[in-house]
C-alpha cells in the first residue's frame, strides 16, 4: 500500500471513529424512542377495554358488517361438508382442551388444575346450547378468560363450520 493510502486511511479512521462514538454517546443521553411495533401503542394497553365505536357502515375485513350490541348470523348452512369440516377442525383447535366430546376432558385440561386455573368449561351443557351461534363465533373469534383468540388460526368460514359441529356436540348431550 502507498504512503498516501495509508495516509488517506488513517483520515478517514480518525474523521469516523469519533462521529460513530458521538452518535452513540448521543443515543445513550437522549434516548430517543423509535416505534418499532404497533402493538406498543401508549393509547389502548393490552387487554385495556374497549377500544371505541367504528365508524358507521364500517365492513370489517371478513366481510361482516361491524354493528355495536349485535352478534353475527351464521351464514354457512350445517351441511354435511360444514359438519365433516367443523369435526376436524375442532378436534385440531379445540379437543386439546375441551375434549372430543366437548366436556372438558382434553389432554391439557389436567394442566389448568395444577396452575390452579379454571378449567375448561363442558361445551356440551344447556349454556353453550342457549347461546346464539354469533356468541359462540365472537368467543372463537377472540376468546375468552384463558381460552386463545383463535381468528389467526381460523378463516371466517372455519369458525363458523366450528359453531355448527358444536351444535352437533350439544344436541347429543
Amino acid at each position: 500500500m502507498s504512503r498516501q493510502a495509508k495516509r488517506a486511511y488513517l483520515i478517514l479512521a480518525g474523521l469516523t471513529v469519533p462521529l460513530i462514538v458521538g452518535l452513540l454517546f448521543t443515543y445513550q443521553i437522549i434516548k430517543i424512542p423509535i416505534p418499532t411495533n404497533m402493538a406498543e401503542n401508549p393509547t389502548t394497553g393490552y387487554q385495556e377495554g374497549h377500544r371505541g365505536l367504528p365508524p358507521a357502515g364500517a365492513v370489517s375485513i371478513e366481510g361482516q358488517a361491524i354493528v355495536f350490541g349485535s352478534l353475527p348470523d351464521n351464514p354457512v348452512n350445517a351441511d354435511a361438508h360444514s359438519l365433516q369440516r367443523g369435526e376436524i377442525l375442532y378436534s385440531i383447535h379445540c379437543a386439546l382442551c375441551h375434549g372430543e366430546d366437548g366436556v372438558g376432558d382434553g389432554s391439557i385440561a389436567a394442566y389448568y388444575e395444577d396452575a390452579e386455573a379454571d378449567p375448561p368449561p363442558d361445551i356440551t351443557g344447556s349454556n353453550i346450547a342457549k347461546q346464539e351461534d354469533g356468541k359462540i363465533f365472537r368467543t372463537i373469534t377472540q376468546g375468552q378468560k384463558g381460552m386463545p383468540a383463535l381468528y389467526e388460526n381460523l378463516t371466517v368460514r372455519e369458525r363458523w363450520d366450528v359453531v355448527n359441529h358444536l351444535r352437533t356436540l350439544t344436541m347429543e348431550n
